[in-house]
């Protein structure tokens, strides 16, 4: 590599490391952090209380739709260094560590070990791994799951029971970080049946001490396993439709390996055509299915690229010689990783496309070996990243920024505020109270903060003729154009894949957040 590309890169690794370790408190890392705070209460008790999360506030058991060992992680980090945002970021580094690998691992294991690096990059750099490294539960879920997986894979083949442990033990942890993450016991079997590796499958009892202790407790405890709750209430849970079709739009968005591929590998007539009508008839089903929302055309771009990566990956070619266990486990391991994130979730999200992220890569790797065209289209993927990573970065600073300025302005005042996700965390830290859906506690003369874009749940039934209108602050990114991850007028909507939305949306000139404030006056 010239030494101006090493430069490069050197750069943009410093670039996405300052990045990530001060990005502000982002989205759910809310509920994980007010988990970690509850286990620095009670360790036995970490879902105990209340928590005013969205329309109303519920118990912390009701509200958290995921188990807690990433709080449990968090939580000493918290007592020894408090909410610093860069310790509690370094503090999560490890599993980003075990992800990358993990998946050096298993592609030294199935594809050689020229290709390992590659994957591991690919991997990484992609724009639902980079961009999503905040503290929620998704990243740490999916490091244990596949350093667990390649474990599994090395105990397997050399009939080792230190390794076959470990992987049971990681990937049992994996779904105490996430619960679709439980999938792990599923794809470790898959793969010890196609290696007929049947007297190994026992060791699989481990992966199922994790949640069994922690299901164990939760009776105990709250009288009824959490994840058993959850599977029963399946609240607010989207057709599958509205989770199958943003999913092939994420995964589009998830890599550009695929541009590689096609590019490198001449496809026979039949396999062209198939691929032409799928794109052809996801893009028709989209338009379809969202013929009542606004046209998003960079969500149609990730869809079409989303459906000729899944197809590659299917099409992807078997060895010369022998059978092709492992490309038919790796298909397998992908339906998978999109069945969980189709059924086993309330809504599309780039994060529940993780568990099908990696084996669509090792699949696609199989179709181009690496070379030039790998390091230039993976330049362009990371670039990409980084770019969804300054644009949610900004997005996540308005809100701690903007609870600064408003602790400075008003601080001597009594404040109330709507709204969720990292604005709730900075606006309780500057010690403002959320707004009841009744209205309990606002006096005359008490101030009302509430954002335009973050997620605010009920207002009081009397807002309109009680709230009087104080002014309006607008925050910009910082160079007018820009990635823009939760904006609906765009349609780029990272967290929440919706309504025909894409991932992350180019634009200009619109604006990060829209604050209004207000002056509480009841009518006498």
């Amino acid at each position: 590599m010239r030494a101006w590309a090493s430069g490069l890169w050197g750069l943009a690794a410093l670039l996405a490391a300052f990045l990530l370790l001060t990005k502000p408190v982002h989205i759910d890392d809310t509920v994980v952090l007010h988990v970690a705070a509850q286990v620095l209460k009670n360790p036995l008790r970490p879902f105990d209380g209340e928590f005013f999360w969205l329309a109303e506030p519920r118990s912390l058991f009701e509200t958290t739709t995921n188990p807690p060992l990433v709080s449990y992680w968090l939580a000493p980090a918290i007592a020894l260094g408090g909410y610093r945002e860069w310790w509690l970021h370094l503090w999560l580094m490890p599993f980003a560590g075990l992800l990358g690998w993990g998946v050096y691992r298993l592609a030294w294991r199935w594809l050689g070990e020229s290709y390992a690096g590659w994957a591991a990059a690919w991997v990484l750099l992609s724009p639902a791994v980079l961009p999503g490294m905040n503290l929620m539960r998704d990243v740490p879920a999916l490091g244990l799951f596949v350093a667990g997986l390649a474990c599994w894979v090395e105990g397997i083949h050399r009939a080792h029971r230190g390794w076959l442990f470990w992987g049971a033990l990681l990937g049992g942890l994996a779904g105490l970080a996430k619960y679709t993450a439980l999938s792990w016991v599923g794809v470790a079997l898959a793969y010890a049946v196609f290696q007929g590796a049947w007297r190994q499958v026992w060791w699989l009892a481990v992966a199922l001490v994790p949640i069994t202790l922690w299901s164990g407790h939760n009776f105990w405890v709250y009288g009824e396993p959490h994840l058993l709750y959850l599977w029963q209430e399946r609240r607010g849970s989207a057709p599958w439709e509205a989770k199958w079709l943003p999913a092939v739009v994420g995964l589009g968005a998830s890599t550009l390996i695929g541009l590689a591929v096609l590019w490198s590998r001449r496809l026979p007539l039949w396999q062209t055509g198939l691929l032409v009508l799928g794109v052809v008839g996801l893009a028709y089903w989209h338009r379809a299915f969202y013929a009542s929302e606004p046209f998003h055309w960079q969500a149609m771009v990730w869809l079409a690229l989303g459906a000729t990566q899944l197809g590659l990956a299917l099409l992807s070619p078997a060895p010369s010689q022998g059978s092709d266990a492992t490309g038919w486990f790796l298909r397998l391991w992908l339906g998978i990783g999109l069945a969980g994130a189709v059924w086993g979730v309330p809504f599309q999200a780039m994060r529940h496309l993780l568990f099908a992220l990696v084996p669509m890569v090792l699949l696609l790797m199989r179709g181009a070996p690496p070379g030039r065209l790998h390091r230039t289209i993976l330049g362009v993927q990371a670039v990409l990243s980084l770019l969804i990573l300054w644009g949610d970065y900004q997005y996540a600073q308005v809100y701690r920024d903007f609870a600064a300025r408003a602790r400075a302005m008003w601080g001597h005042e009594r404040v109330w505020y709507a709204g969720s996700w990292g604005w709730m965390f900075y606006a309780e830290r500057a010690g403002f109270r959320k707004i009841l859906p009744s209205g309990e506690g606002l006096e005359p003369g008490d101030l009302i903060l509430v954002p335009e874009l973050a997620y605010k749940g009920r207002l009081p039934a009397d807002f309109e003729t009680s709230a009087h209108y104080a002014g309006t602050l607008v925050s910009y990114y910082p160079l007018g154009a820009a990635v823009y991850t939760m904006n609906a007028e765009v349609g780029g909507y990272y967290y929440a894949l919706v309504r025909g939305r894409a991932p992350f949306a180019f634009g200009y000139g619109l604006p990060l957040e829209v604050f209004r404030v207000y002056r509480w006056v009841p009518p006498e």
